[in-house]
């Protein structure tokens, strides 16, 4: 802009030197005064904040959130990390901090403040608060001190240098989602237990009260007597105790295919996979299972991205469920919308565990992170009894990309393939 201003002028008081009129010398001398002004202040601002720019860096707290929440961005300076003091700003020149936050699959955050109070005497804001909207962990792009004019003509910009954020995994934001209204269901199956949520385990003091055998129950308590006129075994269900492979490992298959998605549209049904999948893990939980949750490329996130430890405290487990706790659930703002060309890979699974795996409807059963999971487990989890779910999860809405009902269609395609493999029980849910 500054630029095109300074065309402007020269054209100006070319023309009034040319006519030997004094319209266009005016009209030059009204453009030149501001030009020379936000030119010269704006170098000014710029050259004292240089080498601050250095010094600074931005906090966000808290790292852990739900998505929808607010978090707080503060500007720190110096080692002890201290609050960094007012930017001097003159007349029409501004000095922004600016934050640019991104997923791996483009989901941007962009936000600028204003760490200067109104007045010269007044103190700058400690920490300014802005809103999460959408599920992710968030990476730095960029962070940026600017100085600029406020007629636009010149901008500065300093881009803000943290070691702290040097490596590739220090994700800034980690927005969980919120659990879907209803939980998928889940008939997963681990050695010779049968793992269905809506089985619970019941306390009671009453010896007369009993419930069905289970593989893994001590026999000392199965009722002979019962036994003898029923047929069946049945032990007292007079303390609380489960089978020991009484657990599950939910996967999220972060693939999707170009065909039937956009990156947009794509990125809000992985959203919706996680939704769900917290959900199952939460009712499969409270039926008494032990529950990890990991997808696509996990392994290279670090430890914190591949389990809930959410679910090993009651008390945690039952305010997430109340929606005031991100933190331990952080593990699903890591997933990201990947193209099945970049062929990601589903983590091997201990054949101890019923697995149930959330995947999106694709135009092609071949060449995919989770055929490739299948054909490997298929085989080894029906001689272990083990049953692997696979349900795809599709939107009714229309998107960008494709139909509700080219989703729905390619995703029963998909299950009547991968039903024909041992141990295998795929389906597809329309959420």
């Amino acid at each position: 802009m500054g630029i095109f201003i300074m065309l402007i002028i020269i054209l100006a008081f070319t023309a009034a030197a040319l006519r030997k009129e004094l319209v266009p010398a005016l009209i030059g001398a009204a453009f030149l005064l501001p030009w020379v002004y936000c030119l010269f202040m704006t170098l000014t601002l710029a050259l004292l904040h240089s080498r601050r720019s250095h010094r600074i860096f931005f906090r966000i707290s808290p790292r852990e959130i739900i998505a929808g929440d607010d978090v707080s961005v503060m500007c720190c300076e110096g080692d002890t990390a201290s609050e960094a003091g007012r930017f001097l700003q003159l007349p029409l020149i501004l000095v922004r901090c600016r934050l640019f936050l991104a997923t791996r699959d483009d989901r941007q955050i962009k936000y600028e403040f204003n760490n200067a109070g109104s007045t010269p005497a007044q103190k700058a804001p400690a920490a300014h608060s802005f809103n999460v909207e959408k599920r992710g962990a968030y990476f730095t792009v960029a962070d940026e001190l600017t100085v600029f004019d406020i007629l636009g003509f010149f901008r500065f910009s300093f881009r803000i240098h943290n070691d702290r954020l040097s490596s590739n995994d220090n994700a800034r934001i980690l927005a969980a989602p919120l659990p879907a209204d209803e939980a998928p269901a889940v008939n997963a199956r681990a050695g010779d237990s049968s793992l269905n949520p809506e089985f619970s385990f019941q306390r009671a003091d009453n010896l007369i009260d009993h419930r069905p055998y289970v593989p893994g129950d001590d026999p000392r308590r199965i009722n002979w007597k019962l036994f003898g006129h029923a047929g069946d075994l049945f032990v007292r269900d007079d303390e609380r105790e489960k089978p020991p492979r009484s657990n599950i490992a939910i996967l999220i298959d972060t693939e999707y295919d170009p065909l039937l998605y956009s990156a947009r549209s794509a990125r809000q049904s992985i959203d919706l996979l996680c939704e769900n999948a917290l959900a199952a893990a939460l009712a499969c939980k409270e039926s008494g299972m032990d529950v990890i949750i990991e997808y696509a490329n996990s392994s290279r996130e670090g430890a914190e991205a591949q389990s809930l430890e959410i679910f090993n405290d009651p008390q945690r487990l039952d305010a997430f469920a109340r929606g005031s706790l991100g933190k331990e659930a952080s593990a699903l703002a890591w997933p990201a919308a990947i193209p099945m060309s970049f062929s990601p890979q589903l983590p091997a699974i201990s054949e101890d565990r019923g697995v149930l795996i959330l995947a999106l409807p694709r135009s092609t059963a071949e060449a995919s992170a989770l055929d490739r999971f299948l054909k490997e487990t298929a085989g080894r989890s029906a001689r272990k009894n083990r049953t692997v779910d696979v349900l795809f999860v599709c939107a009714n809405t229309t998107s960008e990309g494709g139909t509700a009902e080219d989703r729905l269609t390619a995703g029963e395609t998909c299950a009547a393939i991968y039903n024909r493999y041992p141990g295998v029980r795929a389906r597809v849910a329309a959420v």
